[in-house]
This record gives structure tokens, sequence and C-alpha cells, in this order.
């Protein structure tokens, strides 16, 4: 009897194993077809158990030479196909689509089947992990095999994990990658930084164009920065050929992050802003001074206005708007300090405008300042005055303050 309870629940173990782990993954995909890679998507159920927390199901993209791919054209882009059958051969297994393409973008169903001696293979190479189909099926698509792991040991990268090594191919740190960053004199650099350094795009080519530009060996991490910062060789010449010879490679990083291009300065010049630096075209730039809004204020009659005239002026909210409505009640040809004083006080065309038409006139405009901050209205005037001669600003304000017009 207790022989046929243990063959019982060791059937049950086998059962339940198979359940979990099955022969094959099947889902669905699409790709397209484009500058000779295929841009592929992948989705399929999540195994029961493999994610305690989610349900649904697993998605998964990846760019892939096409090339790599068994029954595909090699550079069609519009290439169409009712009825197709292809593979993607890896270490790791087979992973077979039947479908259909049209101009380029196809859609159908896939199934992985692992190629059995993978899992032997790995663990010659000192991976002991249990490889699962599903798992089988995850470092297939990323083309993790022996044949990867060999070449990385090779370069001195002998210690990794698998899912180390997984992360890697995942953002692009192919061998190729490696060797060539080598040949550049960045060797044996700490895994977790090289993964970083091409997820942010930094390639080859991209530090030889620094290189070409004058920029010396630079820091992996300087390289990322100025990477991200959209800083390339072509906006260097262009920056360079604006009169910006001199600029070092922060001062290039400060200025793209800030909104500072050729066609900034350019901008500027054409309305005959000429700053000396290019800090002050990253402070103009900061504070929203743009060549319209030059060209504007010039039409209002600003014009030949250095750069921190216009910070100032934009700052406060001074617009070529706003001084074409106070010129428009006599206050044309006013000071920088003026407007900006009567912009700061909140003196608007409608508080001139009510004033005026009350007879309150001749006023300059640090009077009309004066009327604001005070609080007098054009409804308080008319109540101060009561029907009485003109008063002038003074009295106004002196009948304001001493609560006169209470009574």
């Amino acid at each position: 009897m207790r022989t046929a309870v243990i063959v019982a629940v060791l059937l049950l173990r086998a059962v339940s194993s198979s359940a979990q782990d099955p022969a094959e993954i099947h889902g669905t995909w699409t790709a397209e077809l484009r500058n000779a890679r295929v841009f592929l998507q992948l989705r399929t159920a999540s195994p029961e158990g493999r994610f305690s927390d989610w349900s649904g199901d697993w998605t998964t993209g990846q760019t892939i030479p096409v090339d790599e791919f068994s029954g595909l054209p090699a550079a069609d882009e519009r290439f169409s196909a009712a009825s197709l059958k292809f593979e993607l051969r890896r270490e790791a297994g087979q992973i077979a689509f039947d479908g259909a393409f049209r101009d380029g973008r196809g859609a159908g169903l896939f199934t992985f089947t692992p190629r059995p001696a993978y899992t032997a293979e790995m663990k010659a190479l000192g991976f002991g992990d249990e490889l699962t189909t599903w798992r089988r099926y995850q470092l297939a698509i990323h083309g993790v095999g022996p044949t990867y792991i060999r070449a990385l040991k090779a370069e001195g990268y002998d210690k990794l994990t698998l899912d180390e090594i997984e992360r890697g191919m995942n953002h692009g740190v192919g061998i190729e990658y490696i060797r060539e960053l080598a040949a550049l004199g960045y060797r044996q650099i700490e895994w977790s930084t090289l993964v970083r350094t091409r997820d942010h795009g930094v390639t080859a080519d991209y530090i030889k164009s620094l290189t070409a530009a004058g920029f010396g060996h630079m820091e992996l991490e300087e390289l990322v920065r100025t990477k991200d910062h959209g800083v390339t060789a072509t906006y260097i010449s262009e920056m360079r050929q604006a009169g910006f010879k001199d600029a070092t490679l922060q001062d290039l990083v400060r200025a793209k992050d800030h909104g500072v291009t050729p066609q900034f300065v350019e901008e500027l010049r054409q309305v005959g802003v000429t700053a000396r630096t290019l800090e002050a075209y990253v402070r103009l730039r900061d504070h929203g001074v743009t060549g319209t809004y030059v060209a504007e204020l010039k039409q209002a009659g600003y014009a030949d206005l250095d750069p921190e005239q216009l910070i100032r002026l934009h700052d406060h909210g001074v617009n070529a708007r706003y001084i074409r409505e106070i010129s428009a009640y006599g206050f044309k040809g006013a000071s920088l300090d003026e407007v900006v004083r009567a912009k700061d006080h909140g003196v608007t065309s409608d508080y001139i405008s009510e004033l005026k038409a009350l007879g309150v006139k001749d006023l300059t405009l640090a009077e009309v300042v004066r009327l604001r901050d005070h609080g007098i209205t054009a409804s308080l005037v008319s109540r101060l005055r009561d029907g009485s001669k003109e008063l002038t600003v003074d009295e106004l304000i002196r009948l304001r303050n001493s609560g006169y017009w209470r009574r």
C-alpha cells in the first residue's frame, strides 16, 4: 500500500512538472522589415507561477538583422506574401514563424522548440541555472548561447551571471561592440558600465567623431552624458562655425541642454543681438528672449538693446504689445526703467484709460505708478472729486490716505 502511495505521488509530480514546463512555447508575432532589420514583437501567455504578481501575456520586442532569419528576403521593405513560413535558429532552440506579410509588415503565429543539447552545453560552461523551456525561450530571443559566452570569456568577462549576460545582450553589448571599444582604449570595463554605455547609444563611431572634433580620450561616463544631451560632431562643427571655436565640451553640453542651437544664435544676430560669450546666449535662451521678441520690440521703438536689457524686459513681462498700449496714451519713448516699473506696479492701458476718461490728464508715467500704488481707482477719483474742480495727484493721494472718501 505504501509503495502504491509513493508511486502515485511521483506520478503527480511528473504530471505537475510537465504542465509547468511545456515542450514548446506558442504565441503570436508581428514584424516590420526596415533597413535590413526585422523589428519583431513576440507575445505569449506567461507560464503559470513565473510571475507571482502577473497573470497576463508576456510581450517582448527585438531588432534582429534580417539575415539571421531563414525564409525572409534580404532587402525588401515592401515584401508581401499571403502565406509564409520562416525560422530563427538560435543555440537555445528554434523559433518557427507562420503568417503573412503585406508591404513589409507581417503577423502570425510562432512556435519555440528548445534544442535538447543546449542545457548540457551551458552546464559545461559553468551555468547550472534551471533552464526550463520558458527560460530557454527567453535566452533564444536574446541570442544568448555558448558561442557568445565563450567569446565573453575570451574578452575577460568570465564571472558574469546568466541574467547579467542576457541583460547585456538585450541591450546590444555584442562581442563586436566590446572589441571596438577596446580598440579605442576602453578595455576591461565593468559590465554594468558597459551595458549602460551601449544603452545610451555611445558607439565606437560616436567616440571617433568626438575625437576627430578635437576632444581626446574621455571617460565613458562623460561620453554618456555628452550623448544624452544630444551633442554630436555635427552640433560641435556648426557651433564652431557660429564663432564658438574655443568652447569646451562642458560648455557645449550646457548650451545644447538649454536649447542653444546654431539656428538660435543666427536668429538673434539677424535682429542685431550679438552676445560676447556662449554663456550669454544660454542666458538669453533661458529667459525666453527670441529673435521674434527682439524684432517686435524694435518695431515698438526699442532698438539696440543689449542682452541684459532684453533679459530684464522679458523677465518683467514687458513685450511689444504692452509698450504699444501705453504709448497710445501718451507715454511714447518712456525709458526702460519707467516701463519696467509701470509693468511691475500693475499699470495697464485700461487703468490709464479710466483715469483719463475722468479728466485726470497730463500725468507722467511715474505719477500713474504713484496713483496705482496708493490704490486710487477711477471710481475712487469720481467720489473724491464730488463735482469739484480737478484734483492733482498729490491731492488725490492725500485724500485717499486721510480716509476723506469714506465720509
